[in-house]
């Protein structure tokens, strides 16, 4: 499949249709306690969140692709998966598989035109005839995709209009199962600019957190402003929001909204603030009150920046922008702190896990004795990667698994777990 070629939407669905039972074991690992944290699980790892679109599960060779290329396919993907997952009834064959992906297709044409005008493509020839519905996809994929990176140019341009690609997904999910009408059209109209512009504020008041702004929150606005498309009043308002700085109770998030769209909202100020190279006090105090005040715990908040930093591990190599702001060993350590915190809560639970796999447990015990060969390293880390994606908190969020080496998980894993396990096992 080559997503740079005509006809790469229908070779992509073919593969979705024959890997069709080992993508719904997958989606299995994703599910959450309800259809908002089963569609966080489904798309946060793709990375789409934090406007760095980069994981496809089940094809490897997209790592070869260019950016433009990965994210259509991401969005093809994406959408397919959220229609599925709000479904009336189970798929339960590669055919009713190959319907549904299909039909959904046609549905992201019928958005796409509906709700972004500006990407308007005949979906009928100019003699009245259907045109294919697949090559109408491809042509709105491609038109979306360059138009939000026409708009790219700077490290927060390009950040602020790639997460835009995940409200995409979030109001096709909405649009997916209703029967828009004119009145329902003008409504996800109107939800897509306020999403839109309550992303703006929400990394205006991350930005402002430390009453310090830089050259590049500056751009962010000043490139906002040029293309939001926003009338005059808004365009003045954002303006005083950037001059004054903007307070939490003036972002418009309840605690009764979505929990999907406020998880969405409060790792984009994770990531707004986890931008620079050292988060400072005021700035940890910021988003602990916007946690608070979008419903969220303490464990939530944890959550998020396990998520958010686990993203960025997996992904550092190609992260160019941002790894120039981050040391990679400030964010390492604070991530195995994070997950270790985590496991130590579940250590019951994990030793369980580990004393009912025999060879996990042996492995453990040669270990204590003697120096572990490569393939023997490797297959207890894999066995505990297993183990913590069992755990509530890492079924909804990406584990980097490259990251994540045998070494580092050993400082995961609690250590009264593994001298338990050898001295009993």
């Amino acid at each position: 499949m080559n997503p740079s070629q005509k006809g790469w939407l229908r070779d992509f669905l073919k593969i979705r249709k024959h890997m069709f039972v080992e993508s719904e074991e997958f989606k299995k690992t994703r599910q959450g306690q309800n259809p908002d944290q089963s569609f966080y699980g489904l798309i946060q790892p793709t990375g789409i969140m934090y406007g760095y679109p980069f994981f496809i599960a089940d094809i490897s060779e997209h790592n070869n692709w260019s950016a433009i290329d990965r994210i259509k396919v991401i969005l093809a993907d994406s959408f397919i998966n959220i229609a599925e997952l709000y479904n009336e009834k189970p798929i339960t064959s590669e055919e009713e598989f190959w319907q549904l992906m299909h039909n959904t297709m046609d549905s992201v044409n019928h958005f796409y035109n509906g709700v972004y005008p500006e990407l308007s493509t005949p979906t009928t020839s100019w003699l009245g005839q259907k045109k294919d519905v697949l090559t109408v996809t491809e042509t709105l994929l491609e038109k979306r995709v360059k138009h939000t990176f026409k708009r790219a140019g700077n490290f927060w341009a390009e950040f602020f209009h790639h997460t835009q690609l995940f409200l995409d997904i979030y109001i096709f999910g909405q649009w997916s199962h209703t029967q828009p009408d004119k009145v329902l059209l003008e409504f996800f109209k109107e939800e897509k600019e306020e999403l839109s512009y309550t992303a703006v504020k929400v990394m205006a008041a991350a930005a402002h957190a430390n009453e310090h702004i830089e050259s590049e929150e500056e751009k962010l606005f000043e490139h906002f402003i040029e293309n939001s498309g926003l009338p005059a009043e808004k365009r003045r308002v954002a303006n005083e929001y950037f001059e004054h700085g903007l307070a939490i109770q003036d972002i418009p998030i309840e605690e009764t909204d979505p929990w999907v769209i406020r998880k969405f909202f409060l790792e984009l100020a994770i990531l707004t603030v986890w931008s620079d190279k050292k988060i400072e006090d005021v700035e940890w105090t910021f988003l602990s009150n916007f946690y608070l005040s979008l419903g969220f715990s303490e464990e939530d908040f944890d959550s998020s920046m396990i998520a958010v930093e686990g993203f960025v591990l997996q992904n550092w190599d190609q992260l160019d922008n941002l790894k120039e702001r981050k040391d990679h060993l400030v964010i390492e350590k604070d991530y195995i702190s994070r997950i270790s915190k985590t496991a130590n809560q579940f250590k019951n639970r994990i030793q369980k896990d580990i004393m009912e796999d025999k060879s996990l447990r042996d492995l453990l015990r040669k270990g204590s004795t003697t120096e572990l060969n490569s393939d023997e390293k490797e297959l207890i880390r894999s066995k505990f990667l297993l183990i913590l994606k069992t755990i509530p908190t890492f079924r909804v969020i990406s584990l980097p698994d490259d990251f994540l080496t045998f070494s580092l998980l050993l400082q995961v894993i609690p250590k009264e777990v593994i001298n338990e396990v050898i001295r009993d096992g």
